[in-house]
């Protein structure tokens, strides 16, 4: 029951609702028929907004070599606070890791605006960040593997984000090809590799193998646009078998990461398996 009451009524009046129940099954035949109606009035919107959304979450899934984790699955990441855009969800999730670990030392493959690179230095005044990119738009020709993104060079605002900040003074831009690029002074010293640079295969594959070259012994590798890049996807799911520890996919982000460190909470048993153990909350 419930009492309505209407503008200029001395009293009210008791009106009877009716129960109903939806579920899902009951949605089922009218969406479809959108589906449908919304594929055929507008086909560009319905493969970047509905298609291109199910073959990234079919991938996911099908992911031979990497397994999917959420978020509150890495022990006290939950607890870090963090300051940057709300249009930039997955950076914010990246520096809350680089708190929780406390990383003193980041090394990003991919300068562009230089976002990431002011909001780690940003969120933690301890943090030393070095940023690579190419030089100039026209290594972008010279480039030894294919570049994914060629539209990236048609102008060249590298590190605007943070060129005259007070962040930048514990920003590094460096300038280089990162299949070529020395990596040697950074070896063993770096607590995480950001790699957003070519999303190419080779390019990853490359900008991969130096990452682990540079990590500290308890290092953190972290890949964004696992899920929406071909090369990516591929590669990383042929390596994480090969490594002392898996790489897994974090849900809620493009981000694929591997620590040489224990990052998440162990598996919850189930109350009666919680019982024989003598586990007690």
């Amino acid at each position: 029951m419930v009492w309505l009451h209407g503008r200029g009524w001395s009293r009210s009046r008791r009106v009877q609702v009716k129960h109903r129940h939806v579920g899902n099954r009951h949605l089922v035949p009218g969406i479809v028929a959108d589906i449908v109606r919304n594929v055929v009035r507008d086909p560009p919107t319905a493969r970047q907004l509905l298609f291109k959304q199910i073959w990234t979450d079919v991938k996911r899934f099908a992911a031979p070599n990497v397994s999917n984790v959420r978020a509150v699955d890495i022990e006290g990441l939950a607890k870090i606070v963090v300051y940057g855009m709300a249009t930039r969800p997955d950076a914010l999730v990246l520096c809350g890791l680089c708190k929780l670990l406390g990383c003193r030392t980041v090394f990003e493959i991919g300068t562009f605006h230089g976002d990431t690179a002011w909001l780690l230095a940003h969120n933690d005044p301890a943090v030393q960040v070095y940023t690579l990119d190419l030089p100039d738009p026209d290594a972008a020709d010279r480039a030894t593997f294919e570049l994914s993104d060629p539209e990236y060079f048609a102008g060249w605002d590298r590190g605007v984000t943070f060129l005259g900040t007070p962040e930048s003074e514990r920003i590094t831009q460096l300038l280089g090809d990162s299949a070529v690029f020395d990596f040697s002074p950074y070896a063993g010293a770096v607590d995480l590799v950001f790699i957003d640079g070519s999303h190419s295969y080779s390019y990853v594959r490359s900008d991969t193998e130096a990452a682990l070259g540079m990590l500290s012994n308890r290092g953190v590798i972290v890949w964004d646009d696992y899920t929406h890049y071909p090369g990516i996807y591929a590669y990383l799911n042929e390596l994480s078998c090969t490594l002392d520890r898996p790489i897994v996919h974090l849900l809620g982000t493009r981000f694929a990461l591997y620590s040489r460190r224990e990052m998440l909470k162990p598996p919850l048993e189930s109350p009666r398996r919680q019982a024989q153990l003598g586990i007690n909350h």
